[in-house]
Parts: structure tokens; sequence; C-alpha cells
């Protein structure tokens, strides 16, 4: 059954609407079917009716129907995307806590592309009809509507009204045929459509002559026609009266009003100026807000004579008029009605709104009544779910800086969500301005230090804070105040805690104090675990990856991300941002992998709102990845422009990550004086000083992640002008600090510089050492780029080392470098034939005897050779013999390789 998503929304006239040629064009013909059908005509010509006509015969015909409508409050872009957004997406609920926090409003683009996925996946034809499209004003308006044309399916059809030509550029469509117009001339009744709206009493009292003569005088505007009735069925003199309708439109239409409005009673005149003060009403409202026992009865009587008012549900419980009449009455009674009166009727209205949670109502009746202390009450009181369950926020925040303009005492709560949206927008330097006039306030006694709110709103205070340094890269700041608000013992929300032990994670990884980090993942992977938010379960599990790819554990980050990436796209799509935040990791994985098409594939879903969902170090895995791919076959969309645009949005510790991994992608392409001209953007390259580049590090020593990408960096821009000195000290330095950290991954490409200076040396033989020692250390984690970057200079070597002296202990480390193998260009023949056997089964020298078997199982026990000795009754030298015997058995040379080896053949357990 096809979604009526919305139709309730759509007008429900209480009166039978006239099949006009308009309405027959759209019914009866190819019109309909039309991509885009634009009607535009003045007030009064029914483009309402005609358009809840059509969508009803829609309906009726299965066909799926999406209603929006604007109002004069609608200016901006965001309340037409939040009411397409619900009609579309009928079954999404606002963001939980966890998710309000780090997903900031989507970009325009985002928006629209969100929309058109919705509208792809929608089965055979739909509509959507927009109407009053005039008060939208906004400019990225035009962008939305030429997506809507261009980007969707045929089956998709977009129905538009308003008293303008909309900012879209129909030429091409209109050639292609895909484009419906309808004007006032389309819209304007004909004789026996004017015939049928008198009503036939009415049309044989004042005759063909009398017909033909309103046909002329209105030219067919239905609202002037609908006037002339009602003023004709209360005269006996219909022929006198017809004589006095004159005019242009402008004063007609006027004419018409007053002389309607005269006819009325005093008390329903009065009630019709009083209702026309608010935009939409109810009996229940107008009573309330009115005074009036009686409104059921005026309510009625509207309906009765089909006064211009417009039912706005299926039950016809609720109302607005109509805009010609409206206007004109909302004019009268600023004319008629005392200021006061006006005033008292607003805040009524406001009153009855917020008690019937119509919040967003209320707040605007109450400024429009210039009782910004009554709104400012309302504000503080929806405050929360206002802003956390994602209303419209910039009319929050507009609301909150007109009150404040007014010099307006905002209560504390409005203040703190006021902070949370601007947080939402991105906002972060005036956001952690506003938070310490906020402290201030509690500080000087608003809340007493004994009231139990008072810790509270310390805390919801410094979980802001956090979370704005966290965004704005003040990680260190992060950190001190998560670790502190992590200690205190008071029970906090599930997706609160998390939030704050993630940014502490975050400042624990970047640094490399793993344990830490870990720690505070745990907590809040168990937090979020309660809470049952995807959401926040993958956002957390992202920021977790930091720790296992700073530690060089790719492929075991890999199948975390991958099973994560899909949970994601499963539930919120692929074009959500924690989806470009979680296949931001996945990328960097695969890419490391060298699995570059998997990498491409995540790099598409990554990229989509790399600019606006993360922080810098999610969105660094991202850059890094396209960088790695850039000028490679699976990288011939990567733009590097298009990567610094989104470093941009960033604090600028991104942008000069970009720069490294830029640098080190064009020294990888031997494009060395494009490399120092990057490299020179961040104070890197030529022949730096010892000093210069020491001072560099320190200013970049608050995030030990970005100093090792710095100096890892200035490492390859030696090594490739040859200055083989200062590369050796720096990376000797780094390798030291990679082993004492456990960052196994670093140690990979640190060992293949220490190979390339090796190379350059009096003894290249050497550098089969650090190629082995690279290889044990990326064998198990599957790290294969950077043997892949260097393919050349490693197959220099392979060519010239013989066989025997590979010394692999263990069977993965042989079965990684025959795969590193495949991507060299070898001519050493005897290696390729010697490579083929790697894989086989290790094979032993000689049977090691029984002594020495139990040797080996004691010495997977720990045992050193003095416990040895003396648990085998033997001297050390005898047990050294014995080690020595068993080494050479083995083809090993060392402890840790005779137990691999062991391990390998099944002599020892595994």
């Amino acid at each position: 059954m096809p979604r009526l998503v919305g139709s309730l929304d759509v007008p429900n006239f209480s009166f039978p609407c006239l099949a006009t040629p308009a309405l027959e064009l759209l019914t009866q013909s190819d019109a309909g079917l039309s991509k885009i059908v634009v009607i535009v005509a003045p007030t009064g010509y029914g483009k309402t009716v005609l358009m809840a006509s059509w969508c009803e015969r829609l309906q009726e015909a299965n066909s799926h129907t999406f209603w929006v409508c604007l109002d004069e409050r609608d200016k901006q872009i965001t309340p037409l995307f939040a009411r397409i957004e619900r009609q579309l997406f009928a079954e999404a609920t606002s963001l939980n806590p966890f998710e309000a926090v780090h997903e900031s409003d989507l970009p325009v683009d985002q928006r629209i592309e969100n929309i058109l996925h919705a509208i792809r996946a929608i089965p055979g034809e739909s509509y959507l009809f927009i109407d009053n499209l005039q008060f939208c004003e906004d400019e990225a308006l035009a962008p939305l509507l030429r997506a809507l044309l261009d980007e969707t399916p045929e089956s998709f059809h977009l129905v538009i009204a308003g008293l303008q030509e909309p900012p879209l550029s129909l030429g091409r469509a209109t050639l292609e045929g895909k484009v419906c117009r309808i004007g006032f001339l389309d819209l304007a009744l004909r004789e026996s459509e004017v015939k049928a709206l008198l009503g036939k009493a009415l049309a044989q009292k004042i005759g063909d002559v009398g017909v033909a003569r309103i046909v002329e005088l209105s030219e067919g505007w239905p609202a002037a026609v609908r006037l002339m009735q009602i003023v004709l069925n209360n005269e006996a003199d219909s022929e006198a009266v017809i004589r006095g309708f004159a005019g242009s439109d402008v004063d007609l239409a006027e004419m018409l009003n007053r002389q309607v409005l005269e006819r009325l009673g005093d008390k329903f005149r009065r009630f019709l100026l009083e209702v026309s003060q608010l935009r939409t009403f109810n009996e229940e409202m107008c009573s309330y807000a009115l005074g009036y026992a009686d409104s059921a009865k005026y309510i009625q009587q509207l309906l009765h004579n089909n006064l211009f008012i417009i039912p706005l549900d299926r039950n016809r419980t609720k109302y607005r008029l109509h805009g010609l009449f409206g206007g004109f009455l909302k004019t009268e009674a600023r004319k008629v009605l005392p200021v006061e009166r006006i005033k008292q009727v607003l805040i009524k209205a406001s009153e009855w709104c917020e008690r019937n949670k119509e919040f967003a109502d209320a707040i605007d009746y109450a400024t429009s009544a210039g009782s910004l202390v009554h709104a400012a009450a309302i504000l503080d009181r929806v405050a929360a779910s206002f802003v956390r369950d994602r209303g419209d926020l910039s009319k929050f925040i507009s609301w909150v800086e007109q009150l404040r303009e007014s010099s307006v005492a905002l209560e504390w709560e409005t203040e703190f969500w006021y902070l949370w949206a601007l947080v939402f927008h991105r906002r972060y330097e005036f956001a952690t301005r506003q938070l310490g006039p906020l402290r201030n306030r509690l500080e000087n006694g608003e809340v007493s230090k004994q009231d139990d709110r008072y810790a509270d709103y310390v805390r919801r205070l410094e979980i802001i804070s956090i979370t704005i340094d966290t965004y704005t890269d003040n990680l260190s700041e992060a950190d001190a105040r998560a670790v502190s608000w992590l200690e205190a013992s008071l029970e906090d929300d599930p997706f609160d805690v998390a939030t704050i032990a993630t940014a502490a994670g975050i400042y624990g990884a970047c640094h490399f104090e793993f344990a830490l980090a870990r720690k505070h993942f745990g907590i809040a992977q168990a937090r979020i675990a309660q809470a049952q938010s995807i959401y926040g379960e993958a956002w957390v599990t992202a920021a977790s990856c930091f720790v296992g790819l700073h530690e060089g554990k790719f492929s075991e980050t890999y199948e975390i991300a991958e099973r994560i990436v899909a949970k994601v796209c499963a539930n919120t799509g692929k074009s959500s941002g924690i989806a470009s935040t979680c296949a931001s990791v996945a990328a960097r994985c695969a890419v490391e992998l060298g699995q570059d098409s998997e990498a491409q594939r995540y790099l598409e879903v990554a990229m989509e709102n790399a600019s606006v969902h993360g922080v810098v170090d999610s969105a660094a895995l991202g850059l890094e990845a396209a960088v790695k791919l850039w000028a490679s076959p699976m990288g011939r969309n990567i733009s590097i422009v298009n990567l610094r645009d989104i470093a941009s949005s960033y604090p600028p510790r991104l942008a000069v990550m970009l720069s490294c991994f830029i640098t080190q992608r064009l020294l990888k392409l031997s494009q060395l004086d494009d490399a120092l001209e990057e490299a020179a953007k961040i104070g890197l390259g030529g022949k730096l000083s010892d000093e210069a580049f020491n001072s560099l590090i320190e200013r970049e020593n608050r995030n030990a992640y970005s100093r090792y990408l710095l100096s890892i960096t200035q490492i390859e821009l030696d090594l490739a002008q040859g200055r083989l000195r200062q590369a050796k000290t720096r990376i000797a330095k780094e390798m030291t600090l990679a082993r004492s950290q456990g960052r196994n991954g670093h140690l990979v490409d640190l060992s293949l510089c220490e190979m390339t200076v090796i190379l350059r040396s009096p003894n290249p033989a050497d550098a089969v050492k650090s190629l082995t020692k690279a290889i044990g250390f990326a064998a198990k984690r599957g790290y294969i780029r950077p043997f892949i970057d260097r393919a050349n200079l490693i197959a220099s070597l392979v060519n010239e080392t013989q066989s025997k002296n590979w010394g692999f202990a263990l069977a993965e480390e042989k079965e990684f470098f025959a795969k590193i193998c495949k991507f060299l260009p070898i001519a050493n023949s005897l290696l390729l034939e010697k490579l083929d056997n790697l894989d086989q089964e290790v094979s032993l020298l000689e049977t090691p005897t029984p002594r020495e078997l139990e040797l080996l199982a004691l010495i997977e026990a720990g045992l050193t050779n003095q416990q040895l000795a003396d648990r085998l009754s033997l001297s050390v030298p005898t047990v050294k013999w014995h080690l020595y015997n068993l080494y050479n058995k083995l083809g090993v040379s060392s402890r840790a390789a005779a137990l691999a080896k062991g391990r390998a053949l099944n002599l020892v357990g595994k």
C-alpha cells in the first residue's frame, strides 16, 4: 500500500471543488506526468485548491503523495528542508543526546543528497507538492529545486505553486517536454465554472447577462467571483449591485472584501477581525484566545457560508483563513481594533499554544505581542527538547539573540541550550565566549552551591567545554577536564559518560598512551552499550580504532571497521555523517593492507561528509587514505584541491597533516621539487637545521602523532636529498620512541627508511637486516603499503641478495615476503624459484634429540639458562651447548626464533 505521508496536511475543503480546466489538464492528459508542474498566479486564483484536488485524486489512484506548505515565517531554507524530511522520513526519530553532540548540522548539499536518496527509494509514481513557495527567500532554494528536477527518477514529479516564478531555469527541461506551466489564465474561471461557483439559484436570479458581467468584471478571478457570490446572496437588487462592481483588481478585491464584512453582524465582524491575528485556529483556541463562548457557532457560520476558510486536516478541526481575505482582515483590524486588544489576543494565543505544546507558535505570538518576558519564560521551559530534539535551531538562536538585544534576562537553561545550538552549528569560538559568562552566573550565586542543581549545572557546562575542546583540537585541555569529570562519583547519563570518556580516549590514542586510551574507550563502550544507540556505538568504535591504527594493527582494525560501517550504513544510510567517519577508518586500513579497490569504495562514503563530521584525527584518516591513492588507477577522481577544502573546515593541525601526506606522496612519485614546495608551506624540507627542525617539532609537541608525522616527513625529505647523516640520527631517535610506545606500524616505516640509508652506505648488504626487521613488524599486521611504495628500492636489494641471507623465523614472515615480491620487478631467477617454495611447510635440518626437545619446552615456559641447568641437573655451559645444537638443527640463532620455528613444526604447543 503506498504511503500517504502527510496526507492529513493537505487542505480538505468543506465545499465541492470545481472541475476546472487546469484540474482536467492535470488528471486527463500527459501534463500530469510532467517532471515538474509550476503553478504561478496571484493570490485568490485557486492554486491551493487545484493542488489539493489533484493530490486527492492521486491518492485515490494509489500514488505516493507528499504535501508541504510554507507560510510567511518560512523565509529560510531550514523549515522547507525539515518539512520535506518529515514527509520522506516518516519513521525517523529525533537525534538522541549522544548523536546530537557529535552530528552537527548537515550542509545544504548533504541534506539535498539525503532527500534525493529517499526519493530514489520510493517505488512507483510519486509527487511532492510544495505550496506557497514564494515565502522562501533562501539562496539554497535554487540548488534544492534543481536537484529535485535533475537528479530524481522519471517516476518522481515536483509540483510547486507560488506568486512568482521559482528560482529555477527551466529552458532545457521545457525543450525536453518535462515542464507543465499553469498560470492565472489557466486558472481563470470560464462562464460555465462561474455559474457552477455562483450556484444554480443565484445564477438563475442574475441571468446570463449578470453571469457574463461577473465574468467580464472578474476576468475569471476565482476569489473575486467568490466574493461577488457572497455579496449577491444577501442582496435583493442584484443587478444594481453588479453595476457597482468596477475598478482594478486590487480595488475590486478591497471593495468586495469590505462589502462582505459590512454585511456581517457587528459581533461576527469583530470575531473575524480578531481571528485574523491567528495563523491557524480551532474552536478551543478561539474560545481561549478571543474569549468568545460561541466561537464554534462563528466557525460553523464561516464554513456554512464558505467564507474563505480552509480546513487543514481531514476531520476539519483546524483552519486558516484564505490569504486574500485574511490579509484584508489584518489590515482592517489594525484600523479598527485597539492595540491593547490585539496584544491581548496574541498573548492568550501564546498561552494556548504553549499549553498544547505548539511551542514555536507560542513564542512567535508572544514576541509579536511584544511580551518578551513571556517569550523568554516559554523558551526556558522548552529549550532542552527544542534543541536536543532538533527543532529549527536557527530559529532558536534567532529567538535568543532577539531577546538578548532587547535586554531580556534569559534563564540558565535557555543560555545552556543556546550554547549547544551554537555547537551544533559548529560556531565553536562564539560558544566558547558564551561559556565564561554562564559560569560566572553560577559562581556569583545564581544557584546556591548547596542546591543539587549546582553540581549538575557545573558538570553539564563541563560537557560542553570538553566537547568544544575536542572539536577545536584542544585535546590536552579536553583530556584534563575529561579525566577530572570521569573521576567524580556522580551518576551521569550514559550518553554523557560515553562522550567524555571518548574525548579522553582520543587524546590517549593520539599521544600514544595506549593503555590509558583503551581504559577510557572501554568505559565509553560499556556506557554506550547501555543506551543501545547504533550511532553512539559507531562513534565510540570509530574513535577507539585510533589505538589499533597507531599501533599498526591494520588487519585487526579493518575487521572492526568493516563491521561497523556495514551496521551504520544499514541503519542510517551511506549519506549520514557517522557513516562517513566510520568509512574513513575502513579506507585507511584498506589502503595500508594494499586493498586499493576496497579503499576507493570506502572513500566514496568517507568523503561525502568529511568536512562536517568528526574530529581532526578521524578526518585525517580519510585524507591520508585519499592521498595514498592519488595519482594511481584507483585515485583518478581524487582532487588535492578538494582535500584542502575539507582540511580548511577543521582546526589548522589537519592542514599541516595533509601537507605531510602530500609531501610523502610526491616523494614516492619521484617529484622532489613539488615535494619541497609543499613541505615549505609547513616549515619542512630544504637544508633544515636541527635547531629549526627541533623548534618546529616543539610547536607540534602537544600532539604526539602530529610530531611523529612531521618527523617522518622530514626523514623522507632528508633521504630524497641525500642528507643521510641527519636522516640516520632522526631514524634512530624515532625508532627508540616507537619501540617504547608499541608503535609497530611506525617501526615498519622507520625500518624501511633505515634500509634506504644503508643501501646508500659503503656496506649496502646490511640493508637486508633492516628489510627483514620491517617484514617482521609488518607480517602479522598485513601492513603492505610501505613496501608497495618502495617497490623499486626493495627490488634492487632483493635482486642482489642470496636466498640464504633471508633469515625469516616464522612461516607468516616468509609468506608475507613472497607476497611483497609479487609487487616487485625481480630479476633474480634463482630467488623466483625459491619464492615458489616459501609457502610450503617449514622443514628441519636435523631431528632434535629428546633432551633438546625438553629444553625447547622449558624455554617456552620462560626459564633462564641457570633455571634450565638447575631443573635438568646440568651445568650452565652444558645447557648452552645443547641450545647451540638445537639452534643449528632448527636453522635459527635465538631463543625467540627457536620457539617460533618449534611452534611452526608442532614441536611445542602453539
